[in-house]
């Protein structure tokens, strides 16, 4: 059986020896977040459990977390005219466009941990600027159907076209593919994928390159987890407290779609450090029925932030040309990912490149920048969390010191995403 080991103190060599030691084999190492993975028996699982300082956990199956509710093709159309009902890509758009030159996110670069990504896809073509493989699947390309439609969400298409966008049309997407064709992938596949985008941001550091290189890796976005197991040093989440803490990288979670109960949100978004962000129904405030509900076993109130999640369009992974439309909080996590890169941009025009933007800095002041039903509780809750991120809010917060007159003047129609769905309707 295999095996995840993990240390608060050994060095890897001295439990690479206990490993050989209780006859451990196939050892692969994930130096950078401090992992090992083996073959044991239970005999030696338990010899190196007796170990001072040695956590010994079975290697986890996890599956992709998705609810596809139209899996029928949506084909492409033009930008709608005032008459047309508007979709949500078409709200980012016109948010993009207020600023001369439109705000694309150009800048951030997301690392899709997912199933793949179909880079031929028409409207992720020059998107992936890396791509890593830590499954048995013999390519890094969606088969399965997931990691394609969240890569679309953060920075799929070309700004200005009259084909459709994503969020940040000027983002880059690493493709770390964690899960197989079939869906399927372990702790292990995926702490080796964030394992592997610790290691880019090291190198990328170490070169010399500015945050904004498209090979300094921002933000990990995990739309895919497992149930919680109420321990707080899961390798899973240990994993991603080490990227937040020691590589300055956001994780976005995708709280899960197991909602209405309680306690139902995923690993890894149970992790304090990590983003989770739940689903609403679009064009809404109001929470869709099966998005996962906090508190974590552990009793942190989760998740952090919502965002639409149903009858969400996307590319598809089938050909070059087609969308689908698909529901889940793995769909709901990429808005949030994406929205970072034009918040970033606007925020480096406004103050230099040098200026810095991370979710898990700023969620302390989430409660004066979203949007909540007016019945949720006021402070952060177990269904909303602290409630949708107000871009207009935040945007003015950002550049009021140099656009003061002019944020102004938006607010009527930037005020923020939730708001606008009143102002503009006929929300799709």
């Amino acid at each position: 059986m295999r095996y995840t080991i993990m240390s608060t103190g050994l060095p890897l060599a001295q439990i690479e020896k206990e490993i050989a030691r209780v006859g451990g084999k196939d050892i692969v190492k994930a130096h950078i977040v401090g992992h090992l993975f083996c073959e044991l028996t239970e005999e030696a699982a338990e010899k190196l459990s007796a170990v001072p300082g040695l956590k010994v956990t079975p290697v986890r199956t996890i599956r992709s977390e998705q609810v596809i509710t139209e899996e029928t093709e949506v084909l492409p159309a033009a930008l709608p005219s005032p008459q047309q009902e508007l979709t949500v890509l078409d709200v980012f758009s016109i948010m993009r466009d207020y600023f001369t030159p439109a705000i694309t996110g150009t800048g951030l670069t997301v690392a899709v941990l997912d199933t793949g990504v179909r880079k031929t896809h028409k409207s992720l073509v020059g998107k992936v600027v890396y791509e890593y493989n830590t499954t048995e699947s013999p390519t890094v390309d969606d088969i399965f159907g997931h990691g394609t439609g969240v890569a679309f969400l953060i920075a799929g298409g070309i700004h200005g076209s009259t084909e459709k966008t994503g969020v940040s049309p000027g983002a880059s997407i690493m493709n770390i593919k964690v899960l197989s064709d079939e869906g399927v992938g372990t702790d292990e596949t995926i702490i080796m994928g964030i394992n592997k985008v610790c290691e880019l941001a090291e190198a990328a550091r170490k070169s010399g390159l500015l945050p904004t290189h498209d090979m300094y890796p921002n933000i990990i976005n995990i739309s895919i987890g497992a149930e919680d197991t109420g321990d707080a040093d899961d390798p899973l989440r240990v994993a991603c407290r080490k990227a937040v803490a020691n590589y300055a990288i956001d994780v976005i979670c995708a709280a899960g779609n197991s909602g209405p109960k309680r306690s139902t949100v995923m690993l890894p978004a149970t992790e304090p450090k990590v983003v989770a962000v739940g689903g609403l129904v679009t064009g809404s405030v109001e929470v869709w029925e099966k998005s996962a509900r906090g508190p974590t076993l552990l009793g942190d109130t989760k998740p952090d932030f919502v965002f639409w999640a149903t009858d969400i369009e996307v590319a598809s992974h089938k050909d070059d040309e087609s969308y689908d439309a698909k529901s889940g909080t793995s769909f709901s996590t990429p808005f949030v990912t994406g929205l970072a890169g034009l918040l970033w941009e606007t925020g480096r025009r406004a103050y230099g490149e040098l200026w810095p933007f991370r979710w898990s800095q700023v969620l302390e002041f989430a409660p004066y920048y979203c949007v909540k039903p007016v019945e949720a509780a006021v402070m952060k809750d177990n269904t909303y969390g602290y409630g949708m991120p107000a871009m207009g809010v935040m945007v003015n917060q950002i550049t009021q010191p140099v656009q003061e007159a002019d944020i102004t003047q938006a607010m009527p129609m930037f005020i923020g995403m939730a708001m606008m769905v009143s102002l503009v309707g006929g929300m799709v």
